[in-house]
């Protein structure tokens, strides 16, 4: 790797203009001609020194809500009950943990979704006899649960949830959710932005192209959502070193909510804690504060789990380990299976709720 290269590398993690063509304006820079600039691009990304181009979107600015979720069911009916839960285009993570609620799922909708609608919905397709609706309420460490466990699936899972706003038309979301809430074109943008960037002179035309508009459009659009805040930049991040493998493993704390706001944030203190929230606690999971704590081996974590005890005091805590993972996919913002999804499934419950 030559200075023309880490020169580049520093144009990536910055972002590519949104000009008609933008590789022009790093290659005047960098002192190379576009075609060897793409050159390098290709080999940097061959040589595993970064992932590739891609636009860093912000889900929170989407207004994206997210929560897990717990069902309960028998070993033997595990496979053939959940098959459906997999089908919806939200859920994009789940595992067999060792507990009663031994199914657990993450979900994530727009906001104009009622999100507790879904899981209601997903509750009878799946026939599960009891669950739990899990979204966070606080967050003392960390910006997403998803991130801390896998950030190389998990980059952006930021986790938001908006309390349920039922009016005579149902579900409404709030005023200022509205006023920044991407116009259609723009949410056409974003499902094209997901898509593999197209590494030509002309990347912006290529877009426009597939979307049936101008370029001109194209770059509008994106200019808006990046003024929204929707879009962070089109560029890249350099890979993370290899690291030794560690243990990473969901520790939950029977804690009474009027002392989390001591609590949290001693836990938050402690470096092996790698996230750390607050969910509501219910009688058969009374856990109202979750962790992500990393340790080296399975007795160290014991050993640490002792240590954030001795300063919080004695209170109980359980470890979900995780016995297999069922479902990992990136998020995919905006899909246009959703809708589909909904409007095929949603009636079995609508009702109860309005």
């Amino acid at each position: 790797m030559d200075e023309k290269d880490r020169l580049l590398l520093t144009y990536l993690r910055n972002g590519l203009p949104l000009t008609p063509r933008p590789f022009d304006v790093w290659s005047a820079k960098i002192g190379v001609d576009s075609a060897e600039l793409l050159v390098r691009i290709q080999r940097l990304k061959k040589e595993g020194t970064f992932a590739g181009i891609k636009a860093i979107l912000d889900p929170y600015a989407f207004h994206y809500q997210s929560a897990w979720v717990a069902m309960k069911f028998g070993s033997e009916e595990l496979e053939s009950r959940t098959e459906v839960l997999w089908q919806h285009p939200g859920v994009v993570y789940g595992c067999e943990r060792e507990h009663e609620f031994n199914l657990w799922f993450f979900i994530a909708v727009p906001e104009n979704h009622d999100l507790e609608l879904h899981v209601r919905c997903l509750e009878a397709l799946a026939g599960a006899p009891r669950t739990l609706f899990l979204p966070v309420r606080k967050v003392f460490k960390g910006t997403d649960f998803l991130g801390s466990w896998d950030a190389e699936i998990f980059s952006a899972m930021t986790e938001r949830f908006g309390e349920r706003r039922i009016g005579q038309e149902g579900y409404a979301p709030a005023e200022d959710v509205l006023k920044d809430w991407p116009s259609v074109e723009e949410i056409g943008m974003i499902r094209k932005l997901q898509e593999p960037f197209p590494l030509t002179d002309e990347p912006y035309r290529k877009i426009a192209a597939d979307l049936g508009i101008t370029e001109a459009q194209a770059l509008e659009r994106m200019k808006s959502l990046a003024k929204k805040g929707c879009l962070k930049r089109i560029g890249s991040f350099l890979k993370s070193p290899a690291v030794l493998p560690s243990v990473r493993a969901l520790v939950a704390w029977q804690i009474p909510e009027e002392k989390l706001e001591r609590i949290g944030p001693e836990i938050a203190g402690f470096s092996e804690v790698l996230y750390a929230d607050q969910r509501p606690a219910f009688a058969e999971f009374p856990y109202s504060l979750s962790t992500m704590i990393q340790a080296n081996t399975p007795a160290e974590l014991e050993v640490l789990t002792r240590r954030i005890q001795d300063r919080i005091g004695k209170w109980p805590c359980r470890v979900l380990a995780t016995t297999r993972e069922l479902k990992k996919k990136r998020m995919k913002y905006f899909p246009k299976e959703l809708d589909g999804w909904w409007c095929e499934n949603r009636h079995g419950v609508e009702t109860a709720f309005n």
